[in-house]
Order: structure tokens, then C-alpha cells, then sequence
């Protein structure tokens, strides 16, 4: 007996940005091979379009050869950073390497480039490679992939810090650079010694080679100035830079055992609205997590007040657990606020239909029925309702009445059976 399902799966177009430095280096592919043939080439960092052994045998396939980073940058054609992470060690600096590279640059003489991965693609004509440093992901897979709460996600978009590339079905779907930079500049700045101003000073330096180092500079320029970054005190409390203290929404609960102080740590926090819980509870559910998900539907109605179609969601994830008087109950709210609420009439009557209560399920198929005469969901689960308690004369009226919606399908074949039966 079918459900209502309000929510559509996923259909994400491939997401790329295409942002070129201005110092790129050579733009057609026969110019680049041509200057990498019998040179050698390093790479720093991980890339994020291919394994280590993948980006060795394309500088093969240009006539290069791949040397370890042991070989001093002045003897080099190409140095090429991966963009898997940002370059940039504990103190905020750039790896040392890249220091060095730096500085043989400037003296004259030396004709070796430095690019970032995508350009460096780019430049071979492997743009497709390149746009698949762009790809988005979910708040699910950022969790996984960087470690880090969804709460921490979502107060960073709250404090402007980060924002979803694109918003599917209610889902937000983030790039991982950016992500990513949000990540590691926090991280950064939990380090002693390390201050927005010498961060900035050194993505700087970065600008030259890496395209998208505008984006960690304008999160950066988020703490400067609208003082959202907030620091741990020892006790566990959360302070700005004011000395106010700010409640943290995303703090663990501690097992009643543990005593240990917190170590003085910087972050950022915001409470969600129930909008974004409501968002947070569809991600969950679509990903399988249906008791996380039914406790964000939760605090959604209780942040946000009485919602339907938050009531509605809820309680078709409470049926899919199985926990079917609370799903009933919640469904029941659903069609008293809204009596023409066919999917709710619907879906509480298959719910009973379940429980053997097949009499009560007519009434809801009924009531749906009332609200939508043609809703050839209601007419098929009425049928199938009526069949089962010997009422088939009643039965055959809606297995006509569904067929003239779906004559051809798997469920269209089962009703002419019946009604050959009858």
C-alpha cells in the first residue's frame, strides 16, 4: 500500500567555478609541453583531481620528468600545488618549500613557474579534471570528509564565514575549498602565535599561483570585523573579544566523570533557527539517519512553533521507524489544522491499514478522497482497504477509478486482476 512521499530524489548538476589568475602561466597545452619536455617538475601538497601516482605519469606523458622535492626549486621547470589543503603549516606560514621557491623566484635568471593544480590542468587542456576540484558536497559528506559537527557547518554559514554553493530539495551542498579554508583558518588561529593579520599576509603571497585564495582572505576579513570569533576560556566558557560571554550552542555534553579542564580554544557559534533544523532533519533523513533526523524535526516545531509541513515530514519518518501511534498522532495534528490535507489522509490511513485497523484506514482514504477525487493514490489504497474486508463491490468502483490514472503499470496490472477476480 504506497505512502505519500513529498520529497524528490536529489538531481545535482555538476557544479564547477571557473576562475583564472591573472599570472596563470602558459593557456595552451601545446606551449606548456613544450616547456616542461626533458625538465623536472615537483608538486606540493595533496592533489584533490588525482593521486600522486596519477599526476607523476601525466608530467611523464608531457616528456618531464618527477623529482622529489629534495631538488633545490632553482633547478626546476614547474612547481605545482595540490589543492587538497592550503599550504600552510602550524604558525601560519608557508610551507617552507614554497618559501624557498619564493625567493629563487625573484632572482633573475630563474624561468621556472609555480601553479596552482587547477590552473596547472587547465593549462594542459584537462578542464574537466580541473572542474572536478569544484565539486559540492553535503553537510553529510563535509563532516566526514574535514572531521568536523554539522552544528559547526551551520554556525558558520550563520556568521557568514562560509555559504552553500547551491541549495537542492531543501539540501545545502557546499564546495570543499571552502569548507576546508574555514576549517584550517580556525585551526590556525587556536595556535598561540598565529593573527588574522599575519594569515592575511600570507594568503597574500599566495594570490600569484592559487586563484580561489580570495576566498580564505574574505573569511578572514568576517573575523576582523564583525567580531564573531569568540575564545574558550579555561573553564569552558566562551568569551569575545569584548569580554562578553556567548552561550555555545554546539558544546558536547560532557560524561558526568569527566572533570578535565577545556584548553583555551577559539571558535565560532550560533543558535540554528527552525528553518535550519528543519533543513538539518531532511539531510539526515535522506542520508539514513532517521533518529538523528526525528530529533531535529523536533526541535524545529519546538524553536519555530506549529508547522505542517515540518509536522508532516516528522511524521512520515516516525512511520518509517516503525513508530507507528506516535506517527499517527503527529499525522492526526497534520489533517486537524488542515482537513484537505490529502498526502496526510493518505499516509494515516495506510498507517492504519498496517495495524490491521482497515475500516479506520477507509475513513482516512475517504477523507483524502474528499479533499482530491482524483488522487489515484487514495483510490488504489481504498480499493486495496475495501478488498480485504469483503466489501468488493466497493472495492471494484475504486480499482476502475485508479486504472483511468494508471492502466500500465506493475500496480495497474494488480487492480485488473482484482477486478477480475471480483
Amino acid at each position: 500500500m504506497p505512502a505519500t512521499r513529498t520529497k524528490d530524489p536529489l538531481a545535482l548538476k555538476r557544479h564547477a567555478a571557473s576562475q583564472r589568475s591573472p599570472t596563470a602561466g602558459p593557456a595552451d597545452t601545446d606551449d606548456l609541453r613544450a616547456f616542461l619536455r626533458n625538465r623536472a617538475v615537483t608538486s606540493i601538497g595533496r592533489f584533490a583531481s588525482m593521486s600522486q601516482q596519477e599526476f607523476e605519469d601525466l608530467i611523464k606523458d608531457c616528456g618531464a620528468r618527477y623529482v622529489s622535492r629534495r631538488t633545490r626549486p632553482d633547478a626546476l621547470a614547474l612547481v605545482v600545488i595540490g589543492e587538497a589543503e592550503w599550504p600552510l603549516d602550524r604558525s601560519g606560514t608557508l610551507w617552507e618549500y614554497l618559501r624557498e621557491a619564493r625567493v629563487c623566484k625573484r632572482r633573475e635568471g630563474y624561468q621556472f613557474r609555480i601553479l596552482s593544480e587547477k590552473l596547472f590542468l587547465e593549462a594542459l587542456n584537462l578542464r574537466e579534471r580541473a572542474e572536478t576540484i569544484h565539486r559540492l558536497y553535503t553537510v553529510s559528506t563535509m563532516t566526514e570528509l574535514l572531521a568536523i559537527t554539522r552544528d559547526q557547518i551551520r554556525a558558520w554559514v550563520r556568521a557568514g564565514l562560509i555559504e552553500p554553493a547551491t541549495v537542492v530539495g531543501g539540501v545545502w551542498y557546499f564546495d570543499f575549498k571552502q569548507v576546508s579554508a574555514a576549517k584550517t583558518i580556525l585551526e590556525l588561529l587556536n595556535e598561540p602565535r598565529v593573527t588574522i593579520g599575519s594569515l592575511q599576509r600570507q594568503l597574500r603571497h599566495l594570490r600569484e599561483w592559487m586563484p580561489d585564495v580570495e576566498q580564505p582572505l574574505a573569511q578572514l576579513s568576517r573575523f576582523a570585523g564583525n567580531g564573531s570569533l569568540l575564545v574558550r576560556l579555561a573553564k569552558g566558557d566562551l568569551a569575545a573579544d569584548d569580554g562578553q560571554l556567548h552561550f555555545d550552542f554546539e558544546q558536547r555534553t560532557a560524561s558526568a566523570a569527566t572533570e578535565t579542564e577545556a584548553a583555551p580554544s577559539m571558535r565560532l557559534v550560533a543558535p540554528m533557527s527552525a528553518s535550519e533544523w528543519h533543513q538539518q532533519a531532511v539531510e539526515q533523513e535522506q542520508a539514513g539517519y532517521l533518529a538523528e533526523a526525528i530529533e531535529s524535526y523536533r526541535e524545529a516545531l519546538l524553536t519555530g512553533g506549529p508547522n505542517l509541513q515540518i509536522s508532516f515530514d516528522l511524521a512520515q519518518t516516525l512511520h518509517q521507524l516503525g513508530r507507528r501511534e506516535e506517527a499517527a498522532e503527529r499525522y492526526r495534528q497534520v489533517v486537524e489544522a488542515d482537513p484537505d490535507h490529502t498526502d496526510a489522509w493518505n499516509n494515516l490511513g495506510v498507517l492504519l491499514a498496517e495495524q490491521e485497523r482497515r475500516a479506520e484506514a477507509c475513513e482516512a482514504f475517504r477523507h483524502a478522497l474528499s479533499a482530491d477525487p482524483e488522487n489515484d493514490l487514495a483510490h488504489y489504497n481504498l480499493a486495496d482497504a475495501l478488498d480485504e474486508i469483503g466489501r468488493f463491490e466497493e472495492a471494484a468502483d475504486h480499482w476502475r477509478a485508479y486504472l483511468r490514472h494508471d492502466p500500465a503499470s506493475d500496480r495497474g496490472a494488480y487492480a485488473r486482476s482484482r477486478l477480475r477476480a471480483i
